[in-house]
């Protein structure tokens, strides 16, 4: 054996080395971010609060999405439901018989601290994923992304008009106690993060991934892909429910005209800007457009630069954010990490291969 194969076998990474890798970067790069943001200034600040949010739904999407290559537009469905049950369940019984009077009396008397509030909102989110998965899940393509939207379509209607369960049509939940600061936030996002890298390793998830390459052949290889997705779909709709309780706490204002299609292309946009086919797509992605839209926001208040005020039009994010992601479907389809879970850097290169 020569030395220069027992050095390079003597470099060799493990195996689990190199999965771990994987969690490790997505969690420092949240931790940075978040360090970063909030020592910047106030409005940086709330504006982290906000991308840290987004950064759950994100991750949500990706749970499904990214495992199972089907798009869907119905995601932000369970997001409101999430929010819907932390506001009800947190919001004083005073403050909900004045504003809310139609409410159940179970809903109207409720009163729960805002961490059973937010198992709760997991689990309402994960059983109408459970419910509504065994019909859509049958579905691929265009078929599949315009009844996951018509999903959506149905819940807000539903949280607008129902008002058994919330406000009077139109009107918005108020009064709704602050109870995760941003470090509670951070470690809410860093979880959810473990939760979804944890479900990508498991075997229903590869067996989805698997039949997301070809979804034809799959079943004849003996794998259940409506099964499998049903189970995404439901873990995936349990973290948006988390991401929709956490935007509750942020908001503090929860009307169903929130959960719209602002809300469904800008998380969207971050899971195809950053890569759609790993979790460290999803969370570049987020810290991507949300540094973006940070900066974006700061120019339309306007800054001074060499005695000039520079300023955007009002109402610029959106459209920045657009642009860009057009620019990232043109010159890279596959996202800023090209679909691939972080890669250990310091990987020994075989002296026997080819430069």
């Amino acid at each position: 054996m020569t030395s220069s194969r027992r050095f390079q076998i003597g470099r060799a990474v493990p195996s689990w080395a190199l999965t771990v890798w994987t969690l490790v970067v997505p969690l420092a790069a949240v931790w940075v971010f978040a360090s970063v943001m909030s020592s910047l200034s106030a409005a940086a600040a709330i504006d982290l609060g906000y991308a840290l949010t987004n950064m759950i739904v994100v991750v949500a999407l990706w749970t499904f999405i990214g495992n199972s290559g089907v798009l869907s537009f119905g995601h932000i469905a369970f997001v409101a439901l999430g929010a819907w049950t932390m506001s009800l369940l947190t919001v004083s019984p005073m403050v909900k018989t004045s504003t809310m009077p139609g409410l159940f009396p179970f809903l109207a008397q409720a009163s729960l601290d805002p961490l059973t509030a937010l198992l709760l909102a997991a689990l309402v989110g994960g059983i109408a994923a459970l419910i509504s998965g065994f019909a859509l899940m049958r579905l691929n393509g265009l078929e599949a992304g315009v009844a996951t939207f018509a999903l959506l379509m149905v819940v807000v209607q539903v949280l607008t008009y129902a008002s058994a369960i919330g406000p009077k049509s139109g009107q918005s939940i108020t009064g709704i106690p602050r109870a995760f600061d941003l470090q509670g936030l951070l470690l809410l996002t860093l979880v959810v993060i473990v939760v979804a890298w944890a479900f990508g390793r498991t075997r229903s998830a590869r067996m989805l991934r698997a039949s997301r390459e070809n979804v034809l052949a799959a079943p004849a290889s003996g794998v259940n892909v409506t099964r499998h997705r049903i189970i995404a779909f439901t873990v995936s709709g349990a973290l948006a429910g988390v991401g929709g309780a956490v935007w509750a706490q942020t908001n503090s204002v929860v009307q169903a005209s929130q959960f719209g299609l602002d809300f469904t292309f800008t998380t969207i946009a971050m899971l195809v800007i950053g890569g759609m086919f790993s979790l460290w797509g999803a969370v570049l992605g987020t810290i991507v457009i949300a540094t973006l839209s940070h900066f974006v926001g700061v120019l339309e208040q306007g800054i001074q630069i060499a005695g000039l005020v520079v300023t955007v039009p009002s109402g610029s994010r959106l459209v920045v954010v657009a642009a860009f992601m057009v620019a990232i479907l043109v010159l890279r389809p596959s996202g800023i990490t090209g679909g691939r879970e972080a890669t250990w850097p310091w990987r020994a290169r075989d002296p026997f291969s080819a430069k």
